[in-house]
């Protein structure tokens, strides 16, 4: 299942390997986002203070843990003592992103130059879906610098329909 890459992907693999083997995919990505968004600036930095002994900073980490289950727990004693736990919200990311890769939805990012209504983003999923053959989880940006028009990014592929793209490219063909 290794697909290579930066040590949050690593960890993450071995995370889904995990919750595989314990029927727990859902659990542990729960776990996780929640664990990243509680380990959030004050408490990373203090987590990764070396002024604070390591036995106080477990001590914290297994507080912050107390309901996930053991398995996460234990990646947080790891992050801790090895001083990576601000590598906690990119685990988390990379685990979801493995996650929806094994379930066959794709991540799309579409940024427009205006707000869409929810009506317009559900058409941009849709055709999204169909020209992908694939489920599409989008997330939405406004970039006012973009004129009209939309840049998508779905998986590792960009398409940048932006008004702002194809006046650049008419400028360069004269």
């Amino acid at each position: 299942m290794a697909l290579g890459g930066s040590a949050p992907r690593r960890y993450a693999e071995a995370m889904l390997d995990l919750a595989l083997t314990a029927n727990a995919v859902d659990g542990f990505r729960a776990s996780l986002d929640r664990l990243a968004a509680a380990c959030a600036g004050p408490a990373v930095r203090a987590l990764r203070d070396p002024g604070i002994p390591i036995a106080r900073r477990r001590a914290a980490a297994a507080a912050a843990t107390a309901a996930p289950r053991a398995d996460v727990r234990s990646l947080m004693r790891l992050l801790v003592e090895r001083d990576r736990i601000a590598l906690l919200p990119d685990i988390a990311r990379a685990y979801g992103t493995l996650v929806d890769r094994r379930a066959g939805i794709a991540g799309a990012r579409i940024t427009t130059a205006v707000a869409l209504t929810q009506a317009q983003r559900d058409e941009y999923v849709r055709r999204l879906e169909r020209t992908s053959g694939t489920t599409v989880r989008a997330t939405f940006a406004v970039d006012p610098a973009l004129l009209g028009g939309a840049k998508v990014r779905l998986g590792d592929r960009l398409v940048d329909a932006s008004l702002a793209a194809q006046l650049a490219a008419l400028g360069a063909q004269h």
